[in-house]
């Protein structure tokens, strides 16, 4: 299983920014950025934004080229990078070149997307239907049991009902 609280203190380190990283669905799994908290959701206008880069790209005819988003803010600049699997969020100082941070952080985000892909792949196994089945089928014998339990009453409902 990917330590993504280990992967966002390295990141701090080497790049000497606050980072918080989401999966595809916005869910934050793990931050040192106050304004995206762990186990949160990125706030929706953020997230749509992100799901509609397609859509926005194909619109300036750059065929699904965005993969990243900056917002300068008044102290800092927040830069989502996204990659199939995962959302990588930057806190940026505003006196940080972002043109030459930007490449730099895409290959991060594109390398923690193979990751949890390879790992999802190597944590694959084979569900055991067994137990479910079994379960299901005493529900139904349970049910058959109940159906005949009070025909008599039915029967008796019907005939004075006529």
């Amino acid at each position: 299983m990917i330590n993504f609280e280990d992967i966002v203190s390295q990141l701090k380190n080497e790049l000497k920014t606050d980072c918080a990283i989401a999966n595809r669905y916005g869910i934050i799994l793990s931050s040192n950025i106050d304004t995206f908290p762990k186990e949160k959701v990125i706030p929706q206008k953020i997230l749509e934004l992100i799901i509609r880069r397609e859509a926005i790209a194909e619109e300036l005819n750059l065929k699904n080229q965005i993969s990243s988003f900056a917002f300068e803010t008044e102290e800092f600049n927040f830069l989502f990078t996204f990659s199939k699997e995962l959302i990588l969020i930057s806190k940026v100082n505003l006196n940080i070149n972002l043109a030459q941070f930007m490449p730099s952080i895409r290959v991060v985000a594109q390398k923690l997307s193979e990751i949890k892909q390879e790992q999802e792949i190597k944590n694959f196994s084979v569900f055991d239907f067994s137990k479910d089945i079994a379960k299901i089928e005493t529900a139904l014998e349970k049910e058959t049991i109940s159906k005949d339990k009070y025909s008599i009453i039915k029967d008796l409902i019907k005939y004075i009902s006529r």
